[in-house]
């Protein structure tokens, strides 16, 4: 058992607890429907599996070891346990990258499919490259033809939302990214700024995609950080300061 543990450990990238909940939770589940009854399955410190179930007669109820080499069906037991360790796994990815959630990330277009969504690989936790979606409605009229916004072209993008899915019965973690947020520009100037920009509050009030947006600052904002910024989304830019931001 504790070869099959590390296995799953390494393979679904939880941790040891995490893969032991899994595990008595599969074989409660399916033994007590299969037996008609409550039954539960517990790895005990030695990581033995020990079932025992429960069966209520007479207003008392009863308990029964089963032994192990009276269940049947392990292939069956544990190609559902993958499944369900597998869903676990994409839970606890969505619970760490949705805390990157309206960051700013820059990615590769990797590819178009035939709903002319962009496919754009990215790191959203460093260290960890992953395929996200950017919808076709989420891109500027202005790029959608443009050789700049191609296969092969790497651009920033607005991490939008990190969910759960399911593909084809199979769960798989979705990012989706965007062109067209007013957190874009925000972000890109504060990446421009770097340090400076911890000292300073950047407010993008309104944004017309591929003409013009508007940014209110408390402070100061150097125009090539400007100038940086339009030319990556290929629109104007209007600053104005308010100390009181």
């Amino acid at each position: 058992m504790q070869e099959i543990i590390s296995l799953f450990t390494r393979k679904y990238g939880l941790t040891r607890s995490e893969v032991i909940v899994e595990i008595e939770k599969v074989f409660s589940g399916i033994l007590s429907r299969r037996y008609g009854c409550e039954v539960m399955a517990v790895l005990q410190h030695d990581l033995q599996l020990v079932v025992v179930a429960y069966n209520g007669a007479g207003g008392t109820v009863q308990q029964r070891v089963i032994e192990l080499n009276n269940i049947r069906g392990w292939n069956t037991i544990r190609r559902h346990l993958e499944k369900t360790l597998l869903k676990a796994s994409v839970l606890k990815q969505t619970r760490q990258y949705k805390y990157y959630e309206q960051e700013l990330r820059w990615g590769e277009i990797t590819a178009i499919d035939a709903e002319k969504n962009y496919h754009v690989e990215l790191e959203v936790i460093p260290g960890k490259t992953v395929t996200a979606v950017c919808p076709l409605n989420r891109v500027g009229l202005h790029e959608r033809s443009s050789g700049n916004f191609s296969i092969g072209e790497k651009r920033a993008f607005h991490v939008r939302r990190v969910d759960p899915v399911f593909l084809n019965g199979t769960p798989r973690l979705k990012v989706v990214v965007d062109r067209v947020s007013k957190t874009l520009v925000e972000g890109l100037l504060k990446e421009q700024l770097g340090y400076d920009a911890e000292n300073m509050a950047i407010r993008c009030t309104r944004r017309f995609v591929g003409q013009k947006s508007f940014v209110v600052t408390s402070r100061r904002i150097p125009k090539p950080a400007i100038i940086a910024v339009t030319r990556e989304l290929n629109e104007h830019m209007q600053v104005r300061i308010d100390g009181n931001l």
